[in-house]
């Protein structure tokens, strides 16, 4: 019996000693698997247009390097009772540890700190937003934006006599409540030196644009065109209208001169009196009209190659372009006659 016992506490010691030695591999593991995967604060926005499942979510972090174990995650949101993860912007950086950004998503911390600038927006629907958003005064921020040689040591041309209008690069920024209209008009600025001017440098002197040049020509075709694949067409519409040096007549110089957006032109606006009306006046209005996007920017630097000169705006968003006065006038009605039909 005596061996017998012996038998049994040296298994029951081995056998401890292998759980103790499991239990310390499995903790390690665990460990490892949940820590961050840097200790660099390098904030992330993360948007949810719709709930995600916990698993989808989980993959969508491993591939913006946030997490190292997406399983694992999605099993620690589920254990908390988190298989759907609501809609919403969060924010996340690869300092922080899986317990971390769980927590954050169980209990639906949606962040402020992310401000999305859309493009076609103008300074003054900029200024709106930062405000609403508790970003910067819009007072402050219009004023600045009035004063660009203020920051030339950004490393790109920026107007003498004009405002900052078409400089502001459209996109998302972290600009935390708090953040001021000197640094949320540095940041746009610098991304517009990144994202256009450093990017397309050479691009523009092929082309023999200058920067604000360029601004101009896209921040007409940005608020004039609501499909992508219609941008470098109308670009040739601009361009082969300059060339004849005829009006570029477009409806949204004439607006922006006006100070207000709407959505129909009358006849009586093309008659205001502007530096910005295209009907009055030819070649490129004084400047941007509003603050482009990259396709507007890239159709400026490379449109198609036409012989349009006219465009007008179908039901679906889309244009008809015509060469002649004469097929640019009968594209308008056979336009009203769809209209009329649709109406019916």
């Amino acid at each position: 019996m005596q061996g017998s016992d012996k038998r049994l506490r040296r298994f029951a010691a081995a056998l401890f000693v292998a759980l103790l030695i499991a239990a310390s591999i499995l903790g390690g593991w665990f460990y490892y698997e949940t820590r961050p995967l840097s200790p660099n604060f390098q904030p992330q926005l993360v948007r949810l247009r719709a709930p995600m499942d916990a698993d989808t979510l989980a993959r969508r972090l491993y591939e913006r390097k946030l997490v190292r174990n997406p399983r694992l995650l999605s099993w620690w949101l589920q254990r908390r009772g988190k298989a759907q993860i609501a809609a919403g912007d969060y924010e996340f950086s690869p300092n922080q540890s899986m317990f971390e950004i769980a927590d954050i998503l169980v209990h639906e911390r949606f962040t402020r700190n992310w401000v999305t600038i859309p493009e076609g927006w103008t300074i003054a629907r900029i200024a709106e937003r930062l405000q609403e958003r508790g970003v910067a005064d819009k007072e402050e921020f219009l004023r600045l934006c009035q004063q660009p040689q203020r920051y030339k040591d950004i490393g790109m041309p920026l107007p003498e006599n004009l405002s900052l209008e078409g400089y502001l690069f459209p996109s998302t920024y972290r600009l935390p409540p708090g953040t001021g209209a000197e640094q949320a008009i540095r940041a746009m600025l610098n991304a517009m030196r990144q994202q256009v001017y450093l990017r397309y440098k050479d691009a523009m002197q092929r082309r023999g644009l200058s920067l604000h040049e360029l601004l101009t020509i896209a921040s007409m075709i940005e608020k004039e065109v609501l499909h992508d694949d219609e941008r470098p067409r109308v670009a040739s519409v601009i361009y082969n209208r300059l060339k004849r040096n005829m009006p570029l007549q477009i409806d949204a110089t004439v607006l922006y001169g006006m100070g207000y957006w709407k959505e129909r032109v009358l006849y009586k606006d093309l008659k205001h009196p502007s530096p910005y009306n295209t009907y009055l006046n030819r070649g490129l209005p004084p400047g941007p009209i509003a603050n482009p996007g990259l396709a507007s920017i890239r159709a400026a630097l490379e449109p198609e190659s036409t012989e349009y000169l006219f465009y007008v705006a179908q039901a679906d968003g889309y244009h008809r372009f015509s060469r002649t006065y004469e097929e640019h006038l009968r594209a308008i009605r056979a336009i009203r006659q769809e209209r009329e039909r649709g109406a019916e």
